[in-house]
């Protein structure tokens, strides 16, 4: 598909460990059955995202105002659940807190001058040397442990200067969301769980998308629109994936863009024009999410690869001034083929 879009840098890639934790997420331990599987999980246990956020909120309440912070290494089974760990705690930081995050662009330099000892916690020596050289008063880090059918948070804030550190652990109760993100091992492997994501089975109301050819194969230079239903007043989000698999939101794209639809409405999606249809050849695909209230993309995430994080991460709405997390409440998807 030819979609007229700016180019978007990827975000700076840093060096994160990987550790062997369990291959797929949620299974009980030996011997327990569906029975006893909730009794498994520890008091307080919460979601993925949940535990983020009360670690990011107990070091906003910890740490001295304005502490420069490099915000590093999280060790996870897959480098997209370290990527949403540190993005999402990022994002916490930047949106409440004080704490000067410290520059993307150090913080590869920052990655690889890290010695940990065998407990998982930067030296004593490393850190001093990462304080003098590079400048953050605090580095702030972590790792994603399995224990028993469970899994435990655990991120560490080391002062650079007395060479002490603290710690906070939040144990994590697999779901859907934390799933995705230890499955996305590739590309291949991102397309396989978009299609499981937004298969819309647990939508609450009709939520639908198709695209105006009902055999959905085009030739090269072929023109496409698509049509998104919806049974309740939503806003949209459409993803489109390409045949390697990288994605772009490519509605809304603009702040013109009006990605409304009333309760029983029919909407043709692009509004004024037309998508068109030219190589690469293959099979495309094209995700939609509804929302309950409007927002607006940022322009950083208007394109990236597919990943996980990207299909899962909500979007953070502004609301009489306070920044919101939102999930979608409905999903739908619909594949086409471009041939010669």
């Amino acid at each position: 598909m030819n979609i007229t879009t700016k180019k978007i840098v990827p975000a700076l890639a840093l060096s994160f460990v990987l550790a062997g934790l369990m291959p797929s997420y949620g299974s009980p331990p030996p011997g327990a059955g569906a029975n006893n599987r909730l009794a498994a999980y520890s008091p307080g246990s919460a979601t993925l995202d949940k535990a983020i956020e009360d670690i990011a909120a107990y070091f906003t309440q910890k740490l001295p105002e304005h502490s420069p912070v490099a915000l590093v290494n999280f060790d996870a089974e897959t480098r997209t659940l370290s990527d949403y760990i540190f993005e999402e705690l990022w994002i916490y930081f930047e949106d409440h807190s004080s704490l000067v995050l410290v520059d993307r662009q150090n913080l590869e330099l920052i990655s690889k001058e890290l010695t940990y000892q065998a407990a998982g916690e930067v030296s004593d020596e490393s850190a001093k040397s990462i304080g003098q050289q590079l400048g953050p008063q605090v580095l702030l880090y972590g790792k994603l442990t399995r224990i028993g059918g469970e899994y435990r948070l655990t991120v560490y804030a080391t002062d650079v200067e007395r060479a002490a550190s603290s710690m906070r652990a939040v144990h994590i109760t697999p779901d859907p969301r934390l799933a995705a993100l230890l499955e996305a091992r590739s590309p291949e492997s991102a397309v396989n769980m978009a299609h499981v994501l937004y298969g819309g089975k647990d939508n609450p109301f009709q939520f639908s998308v198709q695209t105006d050819k009902t055999n959905t194969d085009y030739h090269d230079g072929d023109y496409m629109t698509m049509q998104i239903y919806a049974a309740r007043d939503v806003y949209i989000k459409v993803t489109h994936v390409d045949v390697h698999g990288n994605a772009q939101v490519i509605y809304p794209f603009s702040a013109q863009d009006d990605n409304f639809i009333r309760a029983g409405q029919t909407r043709r999606i692009p509004d004024n024009t037309r998508f068109k249809m030219t190589k690469p050849y293959g099979k495309e695909t094209i995700l939609v999410a509804a929302y309950d209230a409007p927002f607006t993309v940022h322009p950083q995430n208007a394109a990236a690869p597919l990943s996980a994080h990207g299909l899962m991460r909500g979007i953070v709405v502004e609301n009489t001034g306070t920044l919101t997390a939102m999930q979608p409440v409905a999903t739908a998807q619909c594949t086409y083929r471009i041939t010669p």
